[in-house]
């Protein structure tokens, strides 16, 4: 199972880490110069939870926002255990 919320689709993404150095021309500097640049993940913040979606119990990954909307009232006949 990969680490996927299971109601909004949200998982790891790649992102840029850029690496700079150098004034920037506003304070007086020639310009902030690129020096390097590396990927990264950016995780999403997911945790594992406990749902009962048609009477059957699974233990699925959910984002923080799909715990908030569950919170507020069963969504798509789901509500957490």
């Amino acid at each position: 199972m990969s680490r996927e919320c299971y109601l909004t689709g949200k998982k790891n993404k790649v992102v840029n880490r850029v690496a700079r150095r150098g004034k920037a021309r506003a304070q007086g500097g020639v310009g902030r110069k690129t020096t390097g640049v590396t990927k990264r993940v950016q995780r999403a913040n997911l945790h594992k939870k406990t749902i009962r979606e048609g009477g059957v119990v699974k233990t699925v990954w959910l984002s923080a926002s799909a715990l908030r909307t569950l919170g507020r009232g069963a969504a798509r006949g789901t509500e957490l255990v």
